[in-house]
């Protein structure tokens, strides 16, 4: 069986420039983005009568913050970790968790919930999503990381 093929081999032609310009991007435009077309569609006061509301908005925002953000520390400084690794964090953090989590808000921003209990104990759900995959991150530079090698050109 072939080892597998390592993030560095993967984007070996890859600028460093390109990688961190990416980086950024997706850093804060993706959660930016969900984040102001939902308060576009809604509108200020829709947020503002029921705090926890935009707690929940900021919340998903997050959440798909600490993805993006796993996913290019590890381009960027863990290039020993398989390409097949990242790819399944994406599929299962973007399409697993992000499903759900954006199923989650949209029913709760369409129905209108306004019982703050409700929209805590939905945060309090999105909140453990983030933990999960801070505590991946943690395994992901655990096993992948150290030895000083970023791959990266000096």
């Amino acid at each position: 069986m072939a080892p597998l093929t390592t993030i560095g081999e993967s984007l070996a032609h890859v600028s460093c420039l390109n990688m961190w310009t990416m980086a950024v991007i997706a850093q804060v435009y993706c959660p930016g983005g969900i984040t102001l077309s939902v308060l576009y569609v809604f509108g200020p006061s829709f947020f503002i009568s029921v705090p926890w509301r935009l707690t929940l908005l900021l919340s998903w925002g997050a959440y798909l913050s600490v993805l993006f953000l796993i996913r290019f520390h590890a381009v960027l400084f863990l290039p020993r970790t398989p390409v097949v690794v990242v790819q399944r964090l994406m599929s299962f953090g973007a399409w697993g968790g992000g499903l759900v989590i954006g199923t989650m808000e949209s029913v709760v921003f369409a129905v209108q919930v306004d019982d703050r209990r409700v929209l805590a104990g939905c945060t309090g759900g999105v909140a453990m999503f983030i933990v999960a995959l801070v505590a991946f991150w943690a395994w992901l530079a655990r096993t992948y990381g150290g030895g000083g090698d970023t791959g990266l050109p000096r």
